[in-house]
């Protein structure tokens, strides 16, 4: 019986003691008004102890947000264009992850009642930038990769220059991860950032000239083929335009370098020097004339 009575004494106290978190978390809640406070005190309270990962990624979007604004002021459309701008910048092995620490965070804003709007549900996995034509020729192993010689040289240049970056960017990282804490360490995560872009970037490049193809613009004859350079004048306003074919990769408008899947290029893709052809665009109907092809 003394038995008992003590057992049940302690978990009385054990009662009482938990009891009383409660009370003294909701009278701290009471005292959460910006969203760095809210961030500090989910830190604090969380159950399980947050990694640096969870701990960076939420940081990240409370900083983009803005610290010291209050909490019900975030709306839900603010959480749409965040995820546009964390899938440009997020490799597709590791969003889930980083998605799922955020999710936590907003969820635990709305049952802690400092907002009224369910913000976790805005925030959606989108596909990222990163990585997309990695992926592309992951699902398809024996895809090949059309490119003009040029364009080949280019995406070399490009390979080279982003690994020369790596050096530098490496102490970056070393230099911003001694200076203070990681949780507020804005330049730590910029340059992590940066290098996961630079890691992701070498390897779609070294992916795609593994399997690249340099095509023969000579190949076509007198038809235009992709690779072709050719000079087409517009009938509306009577003005010439130089392009160059190109496959989609490799196009660059700036350039004069034109998707084959494009409405122009597709229009005089296998066409010959004075044939006519017709390209819909948004503004209507053009018609162009095949000058020259090179």
């Amino acid at each position: 019986m003394i038995g008992y009575e003590i057992l049940l004494g302690s978990f009385e106290l054990s009662k009482k003691a938990e009891v009383k978190s409660i009370i003294e978390e909701t009278e701290n809640i009471s005292e959460v008004n910006s969203l760095s406070d809210a961030f500090q005190f989910y830190v604090k309270t969380s159950s399980r102890k947050l990694n640096n990962t969870a701990q960076q990624e939420i940081g990240r979007m409370v900083r983009w947000l803005g610290p010291d604004r209050t909490v019900e002021t975030i709306t839900p459309s603010e959480i749409g264009v965040y995820s546009d701008e964390f899938a440009k910048r997020s490799s597709t092995d590791t969003s889930p992850q980083k998605v799922a620490h955020i999710k936590k965070f907003l969820t635990f804003l709305r049952s802690s009642e400092l907002t009224n709007s369910n913000l976790a549900s805005h925030l959606r996995m989108k596909k990222s930038n990163v990585g997309k034509i990695t992926k592309r020729l992951e699902d398809s192993k024996v895809q090949q990769i059309n490119l003009t010689e040029a364009g080949y040289k280019d995406y070399e240049k490009q390979l080279k220059d982003f690994k020369s970056e790596r050096p530098q960017l490496a102490e970056e990282v070393r230099r911003a991860a001694a200076d203070g804490d990681i949780r507020e360490n804005a330049p730590l995560d910029a340059a992590r950032e940066k290098i996961e872009m630079v890691n992701s970037k070498i390897f779609e490049i070294e992916s795609i000239l593994k399997i690249a193809n340099i095509i023969d613009s000579t190949s076509g004859g007198d038809r235009i083929v992709i690779g072709s350079k050719v000079s087409v004048k517009n009938h509306s306003n009577n003005n010439n335009y130089d392009y160059q074919l190109v496959e989609a990769n490799e196009a660059n408008p700036l350039l004069g370098k034109i998707s084959s899947v494009s409405p122009v290029g597709s229009a005089i893709l296998g066409r010959r020097m004075g044939d006519e052809v017709t390209v819909s665009t948004p503004g209507g109907e053009q018609i162009y004339t095949i000058d020259s092809i090179n």
